[in-house]
């Protein structure tokens, strides 16, 4: 069963495409179903996510029979882009299922490997190997397997090092969040000497400083010239052109919250931009300071259905609000498990790292193989079972007061 729940990682990881949409990983989960379904059923989280997700596809569905008065449909993409939510449902419930026969770190550590094997499938970007293909297997497997170790001195040293190599890669976010989460790991570390556990919210709040004080950190250092001139002349050029390295980075959320704010309960999942779509999406990012007329956002976002380079954005825009609804239910599953870690002292690097990328993919990345792949690993390894009331009933009957 150990060999079966492993090789299910590195399928689901992996992501081999069979026929349009459907991938082995999707496949193998229909399989699986019988086990997993109970699994996932079982955990903080699980139900809300399966419902959520069901009702998301059929959101899209029905969006895109809706708007086809007046937009162009696509069944081809419809068909993607609901295996694309399908995938992720599946997989979550694969590698919670798998995580409770290997554990938390061999989990991690298949799928890993899944990750590199789609590099190698897929092949790699030119432009920048590093930070396109690389970096996310990369840092799973590593951090997975100093989690193994169980030497924290490995883990910060492993995490600091990633950081620099992202830094130097021009992957400014990813060395952020890696260097942001080898100081959680430090002061994890620190607060286990002065007492055994802290709350949940004061640990969320510790993140969120953290998290601020690390990122303009890293952008202090990118500004001064530490990770090469040219990173400090884009950095200097977005900031000049938005305000801030964020918004000059992604001029695409002003299009999304505009569409959004023209079409909150979505447009389905085959749907495809009209002109007074494409009108308003330029409308937000002008607003950013940013010249949408070069063939980008005729292209690369609404050339083939919506691609509004956010998780949000796209789940909402294609799946409605119950696809956005799916979304914040993985990111509360997410900080509360991870915040639950950390403040009982027992949270590894990696759920750290994968906690902080998942929510900068919410807002920063499109729903697309690498982020549904994070993500799914990121929901898996900080789900915990529901509490058994059952047991818990007879305690409380059993129990008789003497007082008068």
């Amino acid at each position: 069963m150990k060999i079966l729940a492993a090789l299910a990682c590195i399928i689901i990881a992996a992501r081999v495409t069979l026929v349009q949409g459907v991938t082995a990983g999707i496949v193998l989960s229909l399989l699986l179903l019988p086990v997993w379904i109970v699994a996932i059923w079982r955990m903080r989280g699980g139900r809300a996510t399966v419902v959520v997700g069901g009702l998301a596809i059929i959101s899209g569905l029905v969006l895109t029979d809706f708007f086809a008065a007046d937009h162009p449909t696509n069944d081809s993409m419809m068909q993607q882009n609901t295996f694309a939510l399908v995938g992720l449902l599946c997989g979550i419930g694969v590698v919670v299922w798998a995580r409770t026969i290997l554990g938390t770190a061999p989990t991690a550590l298949a799928y890993g490997v899944g990750l590199s094997a789609s590099v190698v499938l897929h092949g790699v970007d030119s432009d920048n190997i590093w930070k396109f293909d690389l970096s996310v297997p990369a840092t799973v497997i590593v951090l997975a397997l100093c989690m193994l170790s169980r030497k924290l001195w490995l883990e910060v040293l492993a995490l600091l090092l990633l950081g620099v190599v992202s830094a130097l890669n021009d992957s400014r976010s990813a060395g952020s969040m890696l260097l942001v989460a080898a100081a959680l790991v430090v002061w994890q570390a620190v607060g286990a000497r002065l007492s055994k556990s802290s709350s949940t919210v004061r640990t969320l709040a510790v993140f969120g400083f953290v998290a601020v004080i690390g990122y303009s950190a890293l952008q202090a250092f990118i500004l001064e010239g530490w990770f090469g001139r040219a990173a400090a002349v884009r950095s200097e050029a977005q900031i000049a052109q938005s305000g801030s390295l964020i918004l000059g980075g992604r001029p695409e959320l002003g299009a999304s919250t505009e569409l959004i704010a023209a079409n909150p309960f979505g447009l389905g999942s085959g749907t495809i931009a009209n002109g007074i779509d494409l009108t308003i999406a330029k409308t937000g990012m002008a607003r950013l300071n940013y010249d949408p007329n070069n063939g980008y956002v005729e292209r690369y976002m609404f050339g083939n259905g919506y691609e509004v380079h956010s998780m949000l954005g796209d789940l909402w825009i294609r799946f409605g609000l119950f696809g956005a609804a799916l979304l914040v239910v993985l990111l509360v599953i997410v900080a509360l498990g991870t915040a639950g870690q950390v403040a009982q002292r027992r949270a590894s690097g990696l759920t750290i790292f994968l906690t902080i990328q998942v929510f900068w993919d919410s807002l920063f990345a499109p729903f697309f193989s690498t982020s549904i792949a994070t993500l799914i690993l990121g929901v898996a390894l900080v789900m915990v079972p529901r509490p058994d009331r059952t047991a818990e009933a007879p305690a409380r009957t059993d129990f008789v007061s003497f007082q008068r």
